[in-house]
């Protein structure tokens, strides 16, 4: 089987050695010089930097026999996909869009869907300001007053990036040249180094080092503006992949595992594996009367959660250290407990729940909470990573007649948004019928 790799993200090259570890043909192209030097080590597939326009990408894969695409460009990379997408429709080859997973919306995190909205914000205040966002964005934010001494530039180690940085007018001086994701420690040092008072990042995901930088930031007390991802995309997960391709992600490891011949064409992945694929999850409804639930998490998040749980007569414990002012109103009514500490391992066997919710803000605890809960088979919800979950957490519409709850196989929480208030239309509309 051959594929064609479209690199970009940390997922690429992952995935790229992967299927080549299972005697699959892989070519992966990335964008630059840059993103091919990091593969150092003896490769088993081939990886070309050249950017293609659509055109260019038409004509490669004319001229070559491949079963698939699979498009694992950076989740901002929107021209990119467009493109990739359109040439694989053009020459009639299976397109599949690799997602990065995205974090849950923080409570204390300003959100913005375009530059603009950022530079208004930072134009009415003062202080300094760490951009982590590329340099593809950068010409707007020239238009930030006193841009200049105020903007402190970390951008990938590339001489096309620093000589566009420098052109646009950023101080050769507060320049920082390095190579992510970086740990939550060394954006820490970043912060303090560079005394930002505000951070303006992109949401990439835990993989591409988003959490890091939004811990960091939180502790620095220094405020954080993200530019969100430019449309909600369908696709499917690594994991999904995987199974695509008829591999277990428990055997990745093995070098010599043989992979069981692909000969499916159809537009969409199959269930291939019941132990790992997600499609796989049943839609069980429960009575959660005087069942108990701990909630790892006392944000906005969290809230939401326990307020629906709550009123199907769930008993929930929260363990964090702050809880939102509604919260806080129900632990005063004594509607639920409240332990006011940070997590730790034996907590969840002192609860004994039959669900538990990771909901921090903290990539770290909230991964830490999903392994301990499946140690102890105890089913898990994971805020901010789908792929750690053994449950969901359904939309729920109802009327007098019926409930019903909705998740996406996919991960498309934009779809499950519509597809959920138009469920809500059709059962007001019965109620009136």
């Amino acid at each position: 089987m051959n594929v064609l790799i479209f690199g970009g993200t940390t997922e690429s090259g992952k995935l790229a050695q992967t299927l080549a570890d299972h005697n699959i043909n892989v070519i992966l192209i990335v964008a630059t010089d840059y993103a091919k030097n990091l593969f150092t080590e003896p490769l088993n597939f081939t990886v070309i930097a050249q950017r293609l326009d659509e055109t260019e990408m038409i004509c490669y894969l004319k001229n070559h026999a491949f079963d698939c695409v699979v498009d694992a460009t950076h989740p901002y990379a929107d021209l990119a996909t467009r493109n990739i997408h359109s040439a694989c429709r053009n020459v009639n080859v299976q397109y599949l869009r690799l997602l990065r997973s995205e974090s849950d919306k923080i409570p204390y995190v300003t959100y913005i869907t375009h530059p603009d909205e950022a530079i208004d914000l930072l134009n009415c205040e003062t202080g300094n300001i760490l951009f982590t966002i590329g340099s593809k964005e950068l010409p707007h934010f020239v238009k930030v007053k006193d841009f200049a001494p105020r903007s402190f530039i970390r951008i990938l180690p590339m001489m096309d990036s620093l000589k566009k940085t420098i052109d646009l007018g950023f101080r050769n001086s507060n320049i920082i040249c390095i190579q992510g994701a970086v740990s939550e420690e060394m954006n820490i040092a970043m912060i303090n180094m560079t005394n930002a008072r505000f951070l303006v990042t992109k949401e990439s995901g835990s993989i591409g080092g988003f959490d890091a930088k939004i811990s960091a930031a939180q502790q620095c007390g220094c405020r954080v503006i993200v530019l969100m991802r430019p449309e909600q995309e369908t696709g499917f997960s690594y994991t999904e992949l995987l199974n695509f391709f008829h591999i277990k992600e428990n055997s990745v490891s093995g070098m010599n595992t043989k992979i069981h011949s692909v000969t499916n064409k159809t537009s969409s992945l199959k269930l291939v594996d019941q132990e790992q694929n997600r499609q796989l999850f049943f839609p069980l409804f429960m009575d959660l009367r005087n069942k108990k639930i701990l909630v790892i998490g006392g944000g906005n998040i969290a809230q939401r959660r326990i307020e629906i749980l709550y009123s199907f007569g769930a008993i929930i414990e929260i363990i964090s250290l702050s809880v939102t002012n509604e919260l806080q109103k129900m632990i005063q009514q004594q509607h639920i407990h409240f332990v006011n500490k940070k997590y730790e391992k034996n907590d969840i066997d002192h609860f004994h729940p039959l669900l538990v919710i990771a909901a921090t803000n903290s990539r770290e605890v909230n991964h830490r909470v999903a392994q301990d809960a499946k140690e102890k088979n105890i089913f898990v919800i994971v805020s901010d990573c789908r792929d750690e979950c053994n449950s969901y957490f359904p939309a729920i519409m109802e009327n007098e007649s019926f409930l019903a709850g909705l998740v996406s196989k996919n991960g498309d929480h934009r779809e499950v948004r519509i597809k959920a208030e138009q469920i809500r239309e059709l059962l007001n509309s019965n109620n009136n019928d």
